[in-house]
């Protein structure tokens, strides 16, 4: 079970522009970083640094082929992230329906 300072962790890390199109690039395909470099158009430290970012937070696995490294999504974690969005919007829409005033 993922506890919720993990789960915010998940989420301040695709709480960047560069990192949320790179979730999205890696939900069709694993990608090396030099497709990052090329899509998104960044210099290949910055695109290292972001990959960090969503490999510490879990969110993101890298395997070795060759001397290159290919990035794909940690469908687990995604899952869960999913999951407990789902959850919060759930518990939103009771909470709202439990304060909704007549003014009639």
């Amino acid at each position: 079970m993922i506890n919720s300072k993990e789960i915010v962790k998940m989420l301040k890390a695709i709480a960047d522009e560069n990192r949320l199109q790179m979730i999205n690039l890696l939900s069709c395909e694993s990608l090396c970083s030099c497709h990052f470099v090329n899509i998104l158009e960044i210099s290949q430290p910055n695109v290292s640094h972001h990959l960090k970012i969503l490999k510490e937070a879990g969110l993101i696995k890298a395997s070795k082929r060759g001397r290159w490294i290919d990035y794909s999504l940690n469908e687990e974690n995604i899952a869960i992230i999913k999951n407990e969005f789902n959850n919060i919007l759930t518990k939103c829409k009771k909470d709202c329906q439990l304060t909704k005033i007549n003014c009639d």
